[in-house]
Order: structure tokens, then sequence, then C-alpha cells
């Protein structure tokens, strides 16, 4: 069996990085081989980087790329399209995605998601093997870096989703990091009333990419915070949280009667316990509903906003690295919180 040359980064905890020979086979059956161009940085990969990592892995998982071979029973795509990967897709066969006798056709509540990680190759790499179920068409008028931000765009449209943010609402994001300036996006697409951007000033960068994506205002945090926050006679109706769980009480406290708060940030610390007044839950009729788009289900709209944005890929993506510079990249993106927004990592020749 020939194999293909790759060359992939790999990680282990805490903070060590190599970039080695990872030779690709061909793929198998409903697998594409796709010759990545670009992959994101996520904060999931920082947590790995930081703490899970206990021997070396490959990793990353917003990529971008061209398909180089397809595996037996591929039909829907052929050698040299271009396309975004989600993470991870419904299998389409269990009892939550089947449809009705068999199944609840929801398949976001999908038990056994197609994926493609803790395989041998991800997305830090110039070659990738996944399922064809997690890869959508990428239009010519698309960049293939910027079409990385396919995966967690689709994070960002759950989030938004799940809090049901509708014309008119005036919606607080907590959290300017790339997944809470996608939701301002979004909500301001959807045709929120206001829209108020909650972070700190050092993450001024960060900040100015609010405004430019349909912030109408800005809480810097640590000046004054969002307890301390006159919003004058109309509370925020939909609060969308993608900053630490221990955000979440105070998102809850400003809530305007009969209000919905929508999270999607992760503790893996300590802080993944958060006290909520369950009266006050029930007084103000107050939703908490978190967000988990596992498996992904929103690729396909992401890259058609993508097509019809394209001031939203420009704005959101800040620093380009090369795949040698794997360490700089991540470190950069842990340290420099003013200037980020988005990283990608550009493989070369991709």
């Amino acid at each position: 069996m020939d194999l293909f040359p790759n060359r992939s980064a790999y990680v282990r905890a805490p903070w060590h990085f190599q970039v080695r020979d990872n030779p690709v086979p061909p793929p198998g059956p409903g697998q594409l081989l796709v010759r990545v161009h670009a992959c994101g940085i996520c904060g999931t990969d920082q947590h790995i980087a930081d703490r899970t990592a206990s021997d070396w892995q490959p990793f990353g998982h917003e990529v971008a790329g061209v398909v180089e071979a397809t595996g037996p029973g591929v039909e829907n795509f052929q050698q040299g399209d271009r396309v975004a990967l989600d993470s991870s897709a419904p299998c389409g066969q269990c009892p939550a995605c089947a449809p009705p006798p068999r199944g609840r056709a929801r398949p976001d509540l999908c038990a056994s998601p197609v994926n493609y990680w803790l395989t041998a190759t991800m997305g830090f790499g110039q070659r990738l093997l996944a399922p064809q179920g997690l890869a959508v068409h990428v239009p010519d008028s698309v960049p293939l870096d910027i079409a990385s931000l396919v995966e967690p765009l689709g994070v960002c449209i759950d989030l938004v989703q799940t809090a049901q943010v509708t014309r008119g609402d005036h919606v607080l994001v907590i959290g300017p990091g790339p997944l809470g300036l996608g939701a301002v996006f979004l909500a301001a697409r959807a045709g929120a009333e206001r829209v108020t951007l909650a972070g700190r000033s050092s993450s001024s960068a960060r900040m100015e990419a609010g405004l430019q994506l349909g912030a109408d205002g800005l809480i810097e945090v640590d000046r004054r915070s969002v307890a301390e926050t006159d919003f004058g006679k109309r509370r925020p109706d939909k609060i969308l949280v993608t900053a630490p769980p221990d955000s979440i009480p105070e998102a809850l406290a400003v809530a305007a009667l009969g209000g919905i708060v929508s999270y999607i940030g992760v503790a893996w610390s300590e802080k993944t316990r958060v006290a909520i007044d369950a009266d006050d839950l029930h007084f103000r009729k107050l939703s908490l509903r978190p967000s988990h788009a596992w498996p992904g289900t929103h690729a396909a709209e992401s890259i058609r906003l993508l097509a019809q944005c394209p001031e939203l890929g420009r704005t959101l993506v800040s620093h380009r690295f090369g795949l040698d510079d794997i360490a700089s990249a991540m470190t950069t993106v842990r340290d420099d919180r003013r200037s980020v927004r988005k990283a990608i990592v550009v493989m070369a020749g991709g």
C-alpha cells in the first residue's frame, strides 16, 4: 500500500510541540483524503496543549482544503473539490437520527457521531483522512483560509439559535473571543434591536472587532462589571455567554423578565460549578440553556454565511502562521489577547 507523504504537528502537555513526518494511507470506505490548506486554532486546542495531552498526539479540527483522493462509496465529492470540514456529523442511523417510526429525527442528539478525533491524522498537518459526512463544498469566492471558520461559526450559530435570538431583541454577548464575535454578528443579522458586547479593556482588538461586526455598545468588565451596568428601561432579552461558566450567575441577574441565557463556555476547572438562585429563575421566568454543537449540523449554513458576508471572515482572522511555527502560533493565541482575534495555521503548499 502506497502511503501519501505528510507532516503533522504534535502536542504534549504542557505546551510542547513537534512537527514530524506522518505518512497517510489511502482513504478507506466513505473517507476523503484532504490536502489541508488551513486549520484554525481553537480554545480546545489550547486546553489540550495545557492539560490533557499526556502523550504526543496530532491535533486541530477547524479544517479547509482540497480533496486529493476518495475512498470506495464516496458519492458527493471528487478529486480537486474545495472543502471545509465540520469536526463531527450525525451518524444518520441511531434512534435519535433516524426518521419516525424508527427514530426521533433529531440528528442534533445523535448518540454516535462520525468524526476524526483521536485518529492518526488531524487538522494541523498537510493531509487528513475524514469521513465524507463531515465535508461541505467551498465556493470559489471563499478563500480556503477563511473557509476554516466553518466549524467555529457553526458553534456560534448553535449558540444564537439556542437562545432564539429574533428581531427586536436586546442581546448581551459576554466574552469577545472568536465565538463571541461570531455571536455578535449573527445576533445583529437576526434583527436584534441592540447588541452589547462585554469583555476586558485589554482585549482591545477584539472589542473593536465587535463594533465592526454589529455591536452597538461595549462593556469593559474590568472597569464596570455586567452586574453594575445600567441597561436603562430595557434589560437584555437574550444573553449569550462565551466566557467561562462562572459568568452565568451574573448573566442571569441582569436578564430581562422572561430572558434566555445560552452558554458555550467550558471551564475545564473548578469554575465548572456555579450557584444559581432557583427562586429567581422561577419568579422571573428565566431560561438557562447550554449550547453544544456536537454533532455538527450547521456547516452548510456556515459556508453560505462566509460566502454572502466576506467581511465576517476578514474581520475575524487576524493572524496566520505556518505549520513549522505551530509553537509560536499556540503561545501567541494564549498570551496576546490584546490583538489576536482568530489565528489560523496555513500549510505550505496547501
